[in-house]
């Protein structure tokens, strides 16, 4: 698979002839372009790139900015940075806010090809894989204890991301512009890939707390739920349509008495399903998961990566609110709560699951939380 190159630039007449002037060089890597430092982060969420080619002097977000964002979200992949501004500190400036490399413009394709050849040579010196067992490989990187940087791409669905270790350690994991230990399970979900080695990890700070062999047992575990669940799927075909309850017609209302609020009931127990048998020996597993995890488990099987979960854990503090919810519920013959979500308008929102502990879900704004209520619900 030819890596992507992308370059940013406002001048739309300069992206052309660069792009025209680099078709000669196709056999080595492919060109993207984005006219902004936006369209390019956006770029950068959908799309596996492996080299960032940016201007200074961007209206909008410039290439600095554009630069601190690519380090937050991207760390393993290189910025170069160009300018036609050039002023005797701009370099220094440039690769200490943390770009790789720097061009004055103007230059040649020639000289923008062989900085390109040589950063993405030095980045495969520990060389690639192809159609290698991914658990097998880490294991040996933990026994070996190597420090490296692994690019992972998914044959099958043309998806990559980034395995960090040091010293053995799984320090961080990255897919798309997610970080952390939910992109680790969704890059350990591929089974057909092809690897990537670099020599090096650009974390210092262990981002992704436990063990390698505890992760890579969720991870197998998360793959054999997924593949039993589409062919579950397969089995009951796909002519199954779910309707809700459909809305009786609201009888007129009396003079000067209010409308009774409508509530709309969460069903006690969920839609009965042919279930496939499981292996007694894979049910003994799946019950040896900790309740936190088995909603993990559930969570990233449905909706994957996406799900915009930051953390789950067991909260307390959460009673009084869920006993408050619940008196209101009764008092509108609602029946048992299920769940409560709860938006505090702020970056952080909360699904709330009532039971011997409170447990508590903590998700982004952006998060498909209705998606999560149903995987739970």
């Amino acid at each position: 698979m030819r890596p992507n190159v992308l370059i940013v630039d406002d001048d739309q007449a300069f992206l052309r002839l660069i792009q025209k002037d680099l078709e000669g060089f196709s056999e080595s890597f492919n060109v993207l372009t984005a006219e902004s430092g936006n369209s390019a982060l956006d770029l950068l969420t959908k799309t596996y790139v492996s080299f960032v080619v940016s201007d200074l002097r961007m209206p909008g977000m410039d290439g600095f900015e554009l630069l601190s964002s690519i380090l937050k979200k991207f760390p393993d992949i290189p910025v170069y940075m160009m300018t036609s501004y050039d002023k005797p500190k701009t370099k220094d400036v440039v690769i200490k806010s943390g770009a790789v490399g720097y061009l004055r413009k103007p230059f040649t394709a020639i000289e923008l090809f062989g900085e390109i050849t040589k950063t993405l040579n030095k980045k495969a010196e520990g060389g690639s894989l192809h159609n290698v067992t991914l658990e097998t490989f880490l294991q040996l990187i933990e026994m070996e204890q190597q420090t490296s940087t692994l690019r992972i791409v998914d044959k099958k669905g043309g998806r990559g991301g980034v395995l960090f270790f040091r010293n053995g350690e799984l320090m961080n994991a990255r897919f798309g512009d997610k970080q952390g230990k939910d992109s680790a399970y969704e890059i350990l979900s591929w089974s057909n890939v092809s690897l990537s080695i670099e020599h090096d990890c650009v974390f210092q700070e262990k981002i992704i707390q436990g063990d390698l062999q505890a992760i890579l047992l969720d991870a197998m575990r998360m793959k054999d739920e997924l593949a039993e669940a589409i062919e579950m799927e397969e089995e009951a075909g796909n002519g199954e349509i779910l309707l809700d309850s459909p809305v009786p017609e609201a009888e007129p209302e009396s003079a000067g008495a209010k409308p009774e609020p409508v509530v709309r009931e969460i069903p006690t127990e969920k839609p009965k399903t042919i279930a496939k048998v499981r292996p007694a020996k894979k049910e003994a597993e799946i019950s040896k998961l900790s309740p936190i995890d088995t909603i993990r488990m559930k969570i990233n099987n449905s909706i994957g990566s996406r799900s915009g979960v930051l953390d789950i854990y067991h909260d307390q503090s959460w009673d009084g609110l869920i006993d408050q919810a619940s008196n209101i519920g009764n008092a509108f013959n609602c029946g048992r709560l299920n769940v409560l979500y709860v938006n505090r308008e702020k970056e952080e929102q909360f699904i709330i699951l009532p039971g011997e502990e409170t447990t508590a879900i903590s998700i982004s704004s952006d998060s498909p939380w209705d998606r999560i209520i149903d995987v739970l619900g």
